[in-house]
C-alpha cells in the first residue's frame, strides 16, 4: 500500500510539473472551443441578492460532513462556509453563496467567508463567468485581500490564488484570468500535495479550462490536461476515499473515457453520502448508466428527484431558477432514460408527464441542454406510449423548433405503427424543413448538435415506414445514414439521441434473415449502451435465428429487462 502511495505522489508531482509547463499552451488550445453549457449573459448563480434576517439560509441536515477549516471567530460562520462549500460542489451555486454571505454576517472579519463567495461566483463545467457576476466577485475578493493579513499561509496563497480569476480589469478577456488561477492553483498544489480541497480546485480549475472536453476520440487519450486533472482527482480521493467533490469531479472526468468503470467504485462511495444533496445523490447515475447499472440509475434518480423536491419545497423563492429549471428536471430526464433501457414503463411515462410540468420556457430558451430535456418526453412516448396516446400530444407550438421536431417524430413513428404511411412521411418532411428553414446556431454554440438530432431522427421515421413496407433494403439505407449521424455527436449523458439506432438495424436486418449481421448490430449497440433490454432482446433473437448458443445472452437479458416483455418486437426496437 504505502509503494502505491509512492508512485501516486511521484506521478502527481510529474502531472503538476507538466501542467505548470504547457498550461498556457493548451488552455489557449481550447479558448475557441470551450464548451459552454449555458449561454452567456445569464447568470443564476449571480442572481442571489444579499440575504436579509428574514430571508437567512438554514443549516440543511443531509448535506454530509466535508470541511474545510477556516480562520473565524465563529463556529457558526465555519458551518455555514462548510456549508456553502458543499452545496457549491453539488452545483447548487445560488445557495451556497447565501450560505457564505450567511458566514460573512455572522464574522464580518472571516476572510474565508469572502473568498467562498468570490469563488462561487466564477465559472464552472457548466456555466461561464456572467457580466453581472464580475463586479460582485471582484467585490467579494477584494474583501478577502483586505482581511488576508489576519489569516495563515494557506489561506493568504488560496486568496492571492483566486484573485488572479478575475484580475482588477472588469472587461479583461476571461480565459487569461482562468489560466492564472488554473497555474496558481498547480503551484498549491504542489506545495500541499496532502490536502485534499486544494487538489480538487486545482483539478477544478483544469476542467474548466477544457469543460467535458478531456479525452480525444478515442476515448483513451487524455486531451489537454485530462491526465492532470485524473492523477489530482485520484490522489484527493486517496487522500480522502469519501471527498464528495472529488468524487463528483472524477466522475464526470472519466465517464466519456471508453473506461467509465474506474470510476464505479467511486461512485458507489458518493451514494448516499449527502442525501440532501439531489445532483450529488444523482452523480452516480452517470457512471451507472455508462456501465449499464441501469436498476442503480433508476434508485439513485429517483432519490435524487425526492432530495430535490424538499429543496426547492423548503427554500422556496429563495431556489435559483437554474436548480428549479434544469438540474432538477435533469435528474427526472435520466430516471426516464434509464427506465427506457430497462423497460421500466410506468417510470418512463410517469417522467415524461412530470417533464412536462417542471421545465420553463424562459430557461429553455436560454440554456441549450434544458430545451434538450424539454424535447425528451416525444421519445419517451415514441417508445413506449400507444400510437393514439402519441397522436394526442398537444403541438408544443413553434417557440423551439428543436422540440417541435421531436413532436414531429413521435408523431411519425405511431402513424407508421397505425400503417397511415402518406402521414408519417408527412412528418418526415417535417422535421427535414425544420433542419433546412431554421437557425439552430445558438443551440449549436452551446454544443447542442440540434440539426444532426434531428437528422436521425427524420432517418429512423423513414426507416420505420420502410418497415411498415417491408422494404427492408430501403429501411436499412435510412438507418445508415442515421447511425452516420449519430456516430458523429459527442458525447453527452443523457446522450443526446435517447438510443443506439444499431438495435433497429440489427431488427431490419434480422426481419431479412440475415442473422449474423443482425448479431454484429446488437453487440455493437450493446458496446454503446451495455446491458441495455432492447438490444439484448434482439440479439437474443438474432443468435436463436443463427442457431447460436443463447444462454449467457437470455441470463443477461433476464438480469436487464425490469418490464414487460409484452413490449417487445422487432418493429419496436
Amino acid at each position: 500500500m504505502q509503494s502505491n502511495r509512492i508512485i501516486s505522489l511521484r506521478a502527481l508531482a510529474g502531472s503538476l510539473m507538466l501542467a505548470t509547463s504547457v498550461l498556457a499552451v493548451t488552455a489557449s488550445a481550447h479558448e475557441q472551443t470551450k464548451t459552454e453549457l449555458f449561454k452567456a449573459g445569464v447568470s443564476y448563480a449571480a442572481g442571489s441578492s444579499n440575504p436579509t434576517e428574514g430571508e437567512r439560509p438554514p443549516l440543511y441536515r443531509g448535506l454530509g460532513d466535508l470541511t474545510m477549516p477556516i480562520t473565524t471567530k465563529s463556529k457558526e460562520a465555519q458551518a455555514y462556509f462548510d456549508q456553502g462549500l458543499r452545496l457549491t460542489w453539488g452545483f447548487n451555486h445560488a445557495e451556497a453563496r447565501r450560505s457564505f454571505q450567511e458566514a460573512q454576517r455572522l464574522d464580518p472579519e472571516c476572510a474565508m467567508c469572502f473568498w467562498g463567495e468570490a469563488f462561487v461566483l466564477g465559472p464552472n463545467i457548466n456555466d461561464a463567468m456572467h457580466e453581472e457576476a464580475k463586479a460582485p466577485a471582484r467585490d467579494a475578493i477584494q474583501r478577502a485581500e483586505a482581511l488576508k493579513a489576519g489569516v495563515g499561509g494557506k489561506e493568504r496563497a488560496l486568496i492571492e490564488a483566486l484573485a488572479k480569476r478575475y484580475g482588477a480589469n472588469p472587461t479583461a478577456s476571461r480565459p487569461p484570468l482562468d489560466r492564472a488561477w488554473a497555474e496558481a492553483m498547480g503551484n498549491l498544489a504542489k506545495a500541499y500535495p496532502d490536502d485534499a480541497n486544494i487538489l480538487v480546485f486545482y483539478a477544478d480549475a483544469l476542467m474548466n479550462l477544457q469543460p467535458w472536453d478531456y479525452w480525444e476520440a478515442d476515448g483513451l487519450t487524455p486531451k489537454g490536461q485530462g491526465g492532470e486533472i485524473v492523477a489530482a482527482l485520484e490522489r484527493a480521493l486517496e487522500i480522502d476515499p469519501r471527498h464528495p467533490a472529488a468524487a463528483h469531479l472524477y466522475i464526470h472526468a472519466v465517464e466519456a473515457s471508453t473506461d467509465p468503470s474506474r470510476a464505479e467504485a467511486v461512485a458507489d462511495r458518493l451514494r448516499g453520502s449527502m442525501p440532501a444533496a439531489g445532483h450529488l445523490v444523482h452523480m452516480p447515475a452517470h457512471i451507472y448508466a455508462r456501465v449499464g447499472r441501469h436498476s442503480d440509475s433508476i434508485a439513485v434518480n429517483r432519490d435524487a428527484i425526492a432530495a430535490d423536491e424538499a429543496f426547492l419545497a423548503q427554500s422556496g423563492e429563495a431556489a435559483s431558477a437554474l436548480y428549479r429549471f434544469g438540474y432538477y428536471p435533469h435528474n427526472v430526464h435520466y430516471l426516464m432514460l434509464s427506465a427506457q433501457m430497462a423497460g421500466v414503463r410506468d417510470d418512463v411515462i410517469g417522467s415524461a408527464e412530470k417533464l412536462a410540468t417542471i421545465t420553463s420556457d424562459d430557461v429553455s430558451q436560454e440554456l441549450a441542454w434544458v430545451q434538450a430535456i424539454k424535447a425528451a418526453p416525444f421519445s419517451a412516448h415514441a417508445q413506449f406510449s400507444d400510437p393514439d396516446t402519441i397522436l394526442a400530444l398537444p403541438n408544443p407550438g413553434d417557440r423551439f423548433p428543436f422540440v417541435k421536431g421531436y413532436w414531429h417524430y413521435a408523431r411519425g413513428v405511431a402513424l407508421a405503427f397505425k400503417g397511415n404511411l402518406e402521414a408519417a412521411s408527412s412528418e418526415a418532411e417535417a422535421i427535414e424543413q425544420i433542419i433546412d428553414k431554421t437557425d439552430m446556431s445558438g443551440l449549436e454554440e452551446q454544443y447542442l448538435p440540434a440539426k444532426d438530432v434531428l437528422g436521425i431522427a427524420k432517418f429512423v421515421v423513414e426507416a420505420r415506414i420502410a418497415q411498415a413496407k417491408r422494404d427492408y433494403v430501403e429501411a436499412e439505407r435510412h438507418l445508415n445514414e442515421a447511425i452516420r449521424l449519430q456516430d458523429g455527436i459527442s458525447y453527452m449523458e443523457p446522450p443526446y439521441w435517447y438510443y443506439p439506432v444499431r438495435q433497429t438495424l440489427g431488427a431490419v436486418l434480422l426481419q431479412q434473415g440475415r442473422a449474423e449481421e443482425a448479431i454484429a448490430a446488437f453487440e455493437k449497440a450493446l458496446q454503446e449502451t451495455p446491458r441495455n433490454g432492447w438490444a439484448l432482446w434482439g440479439l437474443l433473437n438474432a443468435q436463436t435465428a443463427g442457431n447460436r448458443e443463447t444462454s449467457d445472452t437470455k441470463a443477461a437479458f433476464a438480469r436487464a429487462w425490469l418490464g414487460d416483455e409484452g413490449l417487445l418486437s422487432l418493429d419496436r426496437l
